[in-house]
């Protein structure tokens, strides 16, 4: 018992955005449950729509895909939702139906073991679902996917795997795996690798017996020299004192676009990898999927 005990607190104190901001204890979104062919369970979601919204109006759909301690009702529980509706009903943010899917703690991935299908779940069975129940504007061009966190690697690999269905990204505080980048020793990154069934996920992804090459997935390649990625337009965000390795990434990663002239907009916040902080610029996201006009591209880090 104290092992699970253990492995309980090491996963919520490294992985998850906790906050010192007041929970919200009711649901402002639309809660749903269906069968998931994908994972073979019921799996739930929850539905953000905009204030007014009626089955009249079709709407861009934005998937977000929460992170590591997090699930389908993060967005509700730290009430992003009220926070959208102010600046919806002051005309300062377009309008978009946004669809948060339990993703449990499984990195967005469609596991290498065969055992779990998250990426499945969310573009096989979720967004149809979802289209048929809700007036949502078609796909490619009106289909975006957010990610926080962990959610925010699997947004990045969303892009990768499904680059028919969505025409833009938004990456919030992701970790971005690489070998052209090595995070920096840490106590938090030898727990994780411990923790988590890595090879399950990704297969032996260091001899090149995962389910992609290195090169394949590496989004420091994918991103630059992949064709099917190119009109995928690309947002960027992490804050100034967010965990060093994510910030460190992301920053390198930002530069090695520029570098190769990949189009892409990119923001740094002033705040911590914590909910609170990222209330601002889950509002930029959005702003940058439907508002190409939208420039986030800023530096407030000094």
């Amino acid at each position: 018992m104290q092992k699970y005990i253990l492995l309980l607190f090491v996963i919520c104190f490294l992985l998850s955005a906790c906050s010192n901001q007041p929970l919200n204890k009711q649901s402002r979104s639309e809660q749903g449950i269906i069968y998931s062919p994908a994972m073979k369970k019921d799996m739930p979601y929850s539905v953000y729509l905009p204030p007014g919204w009626d089955k009249q109006e079709a709407l861009p759909l934005i998937i977000m895909l929460h992170g590591a301690g997090g699930n389908h009702r993060t967005f509700d529980k730290y009430n992003a939702g009220e926070r959208l509706d102010e600046l919806i009903l002051a005309g300062d943010l377009p309008r978009a139906i946004i669809v948060n899917p339990e993703g449990e703690l499984g990195f967005w991935e469609n596991w290498f073991d065969g055992t779990r299908h998250y990426r499945d779940w969310v573009v096989k069975d979720l967004m149809p679902h979802i289209q048929k129940s809700y007036p949502t504007l078609a796909c490619p061009e009106h289909c975006h996917v957010t990610g926080i966190s962990m959610g925010g690697h699997g947004a990045l690999r969303f892009a990768y795997y499904e680059p028919e269905t969505f025409s833009s990204i938004a990456v919030i505080s992701g970790p971005i795996f690489t070998k052209t980048y090595k995070n920096k020793f840490s106590l938090r990154s030898v727990l994780i690798k411990l923790l988590l069934p890595t090879k399950r996920i990704w297969g032996d992804i260091k001899n090149g017996n995962g389910s992609k090459t290195p090169k394949d997935i590496d989004p420091f390649v994918s991103w630059v020299e992949n064709p099917n990625m190119q009109d995928i337009r690309l947002f960027l965000t992490w804050g100034d004192k967010d965990h060093t390795g994510i910030r460190e990434a992301n920053e390198l990663f930002q530069k090695h676009l520029e570098t190769n002239q990949r189009p892409h907009s990119w923001l740094v916040y002033e705040g911590k990898h914590k909910w609170y902080d990222w209330h601002t610029v889950i509002a930029e996201s959005v702003r940058f999927h439907i508002d190409r006009k939208a420039n986030t591209t800023t530096d407030v880090s000094g």
